[in-house]
């Protein structure tokens, strides 16, 4: 097995499209869905790329999405606060349709809040917010998981309470975009899965052990009984991290009338803000983004850099670098179904 091949994003997403099709995704949305993986792929996030699609085809058998599900939309005129009721539909699907309505409501009123509710794996977060930057607006959206993804221990404390319940949020200024996506814990979920699938350490302070030890070894996370995350800050700052995560329970969890304890909870919720900027908004912030990397840098080597600049420069490149044991499991994934996989496309 090769350690790493390169592929073009078209050919990557007819391969996803495909394995989604083939366990009974609509046409439709297997494309939404393998667009949104490939995407993270190329900003260089493969903790959210192609190595959920053995995943979500696991998902689909154990009956955690369901592919023939259609999102309901509701909306509170009161107090202006649509809500989706996802049935455990694909994850970027819901929240590709929350966006539009987000956006919608935005116009009409100048701010706007969608929650989706029980969604399959909403993927990359910051995908949401940027779709609704590109249209002039300031999004920002946060996360949620249930019970069986608490995977991050409370500041102190052993035993996971929390999922990864990640922030994110994307501004335009002017010809660029500010974007920022990030967890509350020390490390997203994904990225363990993935050091542990390429046999690799996590960094120091990450993660504890079941008897509450900080380690490296990703593996914990998954063995009987598991390890934990540690909240964002670690054994030292971690108290900031997990008020974070409290935020985002709240405010996708909760402010959605659920309720986080509940081990019947499925699926992610999401809820997305959107803003309508004042008139002078793009010109202010793009002031603050040249006044931010005018900071002398620490190492010449490394200039000043804002959030979502790093992904901007991976999308340039034109194919995308992806771990061969992703690409085999994706192959066997795909021989199931009978579907052969070839490596490339040029």
């Amino acid at each position: 097995m090769k350690e790493y091949i390169v592929l073009d994003p078209a050919h990557a997403t007819h391969v996803a499209e495909a394995v989604l099709t083939a366990w009974g995704t609509p046409p439709q949305d297997a494309r939404t869905v393998a667009e949104h993986l490939v995407e993270n792929e190329r900003c260089g996030i493969p903790s959210h790329g192609l190595m959920r699609i053995p995943q979500y085809v696991a998902e689909i058998e154990r009956g955690e999405i369901d592919t023939g599900a259609q999102p309901v939309v509701r909306e509170s005129p009161a107090d202006a606060h649509i809500v989706i009721e996802a049935r455990r539909c694909f994850g970027p699907v819901a929240c590709g349709l929350a966006v539009e309505l987000a956006a919608k409501a935005c116009e009409a009123r100048g701010l706007a809040a969608v929650t989706v509710l029980q969604a399959g794996h909403a993927g990359r977060i910051g995908a949401y917010p940027e779709a609704l930057a590109r249209r002039g607006l300031f999004g920002l959206a946060v996360c949620s998981g249930p019970r069986s993804g608490h995977r991050v221990a409370p500041f102190g404390g052993t035993q996971g309470r929390l999922a990864t319940n990640p922030i994110a949020y994307a501004l335009a200024t002017g010809g660029e975009m500010v974007s920022a996506d990030f967890s509350t814990s020390a490390i997203p979920e994904g990225k363990v899965r993935l050091l542990a699938q390429l046999g690799q350490r996590a960094l120091p302070g990450s993660l504890l052990d079941a008897a509450g030890r900080e380690t490296d070894d990703p593996a914990v996370l998954y063995a009987t009984p598991p390890g934990t995350i540690q909240p964002l800050g670690g054994r030292h700052f971690g108290h900031k991290g997990m008020a974070l995560g409290i935020l985002v329970e709240v405010l996708a969890t909760l402010y959605g009338g659920e309720d986080a304890t509940d081990p019947g909870r499925v699926g992610n919720n999401v809820t997305l803000l959107a803003f309508r900027p004042p008139g002078s908004f793009a010109v202010h912030a793009a002031r603050l983004a040249e006044y931010l990397r005018s900071s002398p840098p620490a190492d010449p080597r490394r200039p000043v850099m804002l959030p979502g600049e790093p992904e901007a420069a991976r999308r340039k490149e034109p194919r995308i670098r992806l771990a061969g044991s992703t690409w085999d499991q994706i192959v066997k994934t795909a021989a199931r179904r009978d579907l052969a996989v070839e490596e490339a496309s040029s």
